[in-house]
């Protein structure tokens, strides 16, 4: 029997402005894509709910740099940059999270002011996998508030992407002392399908 129906994927921050050629792009994101998709679709077959979280800022956005900010102005609500990264996609059923939708709120994370947790939890979500981008912002942000927030959380730590990977050792201690696992995507789909484990992965 499946142990999806208690699971939930989310998928950060996939968005054009955050891969390769876009505004403010990750480290090797291109390659990234193909197995996420994977992932995505295997998760989604056995019954897991997915979430995908995008960047939705205002362009006043008080982050970028014409504003005073550290970054280049990405992820402008209902720009193309804001778009999810072809060919990830959302389906229908599945959770859309904006983030970082008001001036002053950063929006690393998916459960920042966005009532995330409270819809996993009616939802019977107790369990949460994370992936996407980036590693050191929204991917941390994101596994660290899921895990304050009781459920039980893990890293796809190979369909993630850092913008400086530099930093994914120190990152990835900070969420293993935090109660975060690490693992690849292909274990924690082994343990979703009990024993069934999904081909080419």
């Amino acid at each position: 029997m499946s142990k999806a129906k208690n699971t939930a994927l989310i998928v950060v921050d996939v968005q054009r402005d955050f891969c390769e050629g876009g505004a403010l792009a990750a480290s090797d994101t291109l390659p990234l894509l193909a197995p996420l998709q994977q992932a995505i679709d295997q998760a989604r077959r056995v019954g897991a709910t997915l979430v995908f979280t995008q960047d939705w800022h205002p362009d006043s956005h008080s982050s970028f740099k014409p504003n005073g900010g550290p970054w280049p102005v990405h992820c402008v609500e209902n720009s193309s940059g804001a778009e999810l990264m072809p060919p990830i996609a959302a389906a229908p059923g599945d959770i859309i999270i904006h983030k970082g939708v008001t001036i002053d709120g950063p929006g690393y994370s998916g459960f920042d002011a966005t009532g995330l947790a409270s819809y996993l939890t009616k939802r019977g979500i107790s369990q949460v996998a994370v992936a996407g981008i980036a590693t050191e912002y929204c991917v941390r942000a994101t596994a660290l508030d899921a895990a304050s927030a009781g459920f039980s959380t893990v890293v796809l730590k190979d369909v993630v992407r850092a913008v400086d990977e530099n930093q994914t050792e120190k990152v990835s201690q900070e969420l293993k002392n935090s109660g975060v696992s690490m693992t690849t995507a292909k274990q924690w789909l082994d343990q979703l399908y009990a024993g069934h484990p999904p081909q080419n992965l």
